[in-house]
């Protein structure tokens, strides 16, 4: 992709983790530097091995980096320009002359510049092996018609690096369990959901500030779910011990502006058969880390049936929402008075065997009522004021408890019915009626 600015014109950017290129006249060159990995010098390396780590803790998830960065790859650096070829390549460093070990050159209009991360780690007050923390500098290459004098063709990036926390403190979240806040941090709470060929990842949160941005000018980009197929006769808590950062892994985009996942589907899966799942956030710069603590681990307060789960044909969010008769009669797949009647649903009725019944019940014959109900504004009106009953039952139950809640709705019940049998017998025995 060329980006032109300056009068020089970018061919490629090579031996990074990632590049954003949307400002046309100051790309960003993001670097991901975690530990378990090297390569060639010349391309990035995979540290998501799924090898057990045992220091700082024993665990299969560790924070790791598809597209590595190491101290002795070359970021290499190709532009185009149209100034004299006599005239001089040159690099600053946060407005600093920067010589390379790798010398420039500009032939037929080409310019190569190759610089190591350990050079850049250097460059940014940091150490040679790139340790010592994430770090962010500015980085000007470009022409000159004359050494140390006017500058004829330029172009600014910015590199940015977040270099990997090395006391497995950024390895495993800690599961909050709250509503999404509008701060772009990290997801640290999901359960599973059946869907047809899918699993959703269901009551997705972020935590105001957690886990925060790992480092100056980076911010989380995705989140990632990594899982594992139950194998016959396998328990939920072994098929998630075996779940590693090397396992199969889906990810799902993130809207950046307010932390929101676009689509919650993981997609590709088979139906009827049983998998386990993890999430993890992924960065700007490719890092995976945060991963979900396994259930059974200090501290965790994650369960077995919240990570494991079957997809299946007829139960699910199903991609057509509006076949709903809540949605039809509310007018929206996303209207609160809907979201509850998913809450109930999830947390009482597919955790049991006639719950789960009712659900297929109702999947099967609830269309066709529903696209009745959605042609009338009448027909919507009265099922409305038929379901209000239903949805205070349901958002009690969610918030204290299905018994608690038939108990309370019980008595309330009888009291009534109790007010309007007096009320009609004292009518009736004074001849009223």
């Amino acid at each position: 992709m060329s980006v032109p600015a300056y009068g020089a014109t970018l061919v490629s950017i090579a031996g990074a983790s990632a590049t954003d290129l949307t400002t046309a006249t100051k790309p960003i060159i993001y670097a991901g530097m975690t530990a378990g990995c090297t390569g060639d010098g010349e391309t990035t390396c995979d540290s998501c091995t799924g090898v057990e780590q045992t220091t700082p803790i024993t665990s299969k998830l560790w924070t790791c980096n598809k597209e590595n960065v190491y101290p002795n790859l070359k970021l290499t650096i190709t532009m185009t320009s149209t100034a004299a070829a006599t005239s001089s390549p040159y690099i600053k460093i946060n407005d600093t002359t920067f010589t390379p070990s790798i010398a420039q050159t500009y032939v037929d209009g080409t310019l190569i510049t190759q610089i190591t991360w350990a050079e850049l780690c250097n460059a940014a007050g940091k150490n040679s092996d790139c340790t010592g923390g994430s770090f962010s500098i500015e980085m000007d290459v470009g022409l000159e018609s004359t050494a140390g004098t006017t500058t004829t063709d330029s172009l600014p990036f910015k590199v940015t690096a977040r270099v990997a926390a090395t006391d497995g403190s950024d390895w495993l979240y800690t599961d909050c369990n709250t509503a999404d806040s509008t701060s772009n941090s990290g997801f640290c709470h999901f359960k599973v959901f059946p869907g047809d060929g899918k699993i959703y990842a269901d009551e997705l949160a972020v935590d105001q500030g957690y886990p925060s941005t790992p480092a100056s000018g980076v911010t989380y980009s995705n989140v990632v779910f990594f899982y594992e197929e139950q194998a016959d006769g396998e328990a939920d808590t072994d098929t998630i011990a075996s779940i590693s950062n090397a396992s199969p892994s889906f990810v799902v985009g993130v809207n950046t502006a307010g932390a929101k996942v676009q689509d919650n589907r993981i997609d590709g899966l088979i139906n009827e058969k049983r998998y386990c799942m993890v999430m993890a956030n992924k960065d700007v710069t490719g890092i995976i880390s945060f991963f979900t603590p396994i259930p059974g681990t200090s501290g965790s307060p994650v369960t077995a049936n919240e990570l494991c789960t079957e997809p299946a044909p007829v139960i699910g969010l199903l991609d057509d929402k509006n076949c709903f008769i809540a949605t039809a009669a509310f007018g929206s797949d996303m209207a609160p008075e809907v979201q509850s009647f998913r809450d109930f649903r999830n947390q009482y009725l597919l955790t049991s065997k006639w719950g789960t019944a009712f659900v297929k019940f109702y999947y099967k014959h609830s269309p066709f009522y529903a696209n009745l109900i959605a042609e009338s504004e009448i027909a919507k009106t009265i099922v409305r004021a038929a379901l209000w009953p239903l949805l205070f039952f349901a958002r009690m139950s969610v918030a204290l408890g299905f018994f608690t809640s038939l108990i309370i709705s019980l008595i309330v019940g009888l009291s009534l019915f109790e007010m309007y049998r007096r009320l009609v017998f004292r009518r009736s025995y004074r001849g009223e009626l």
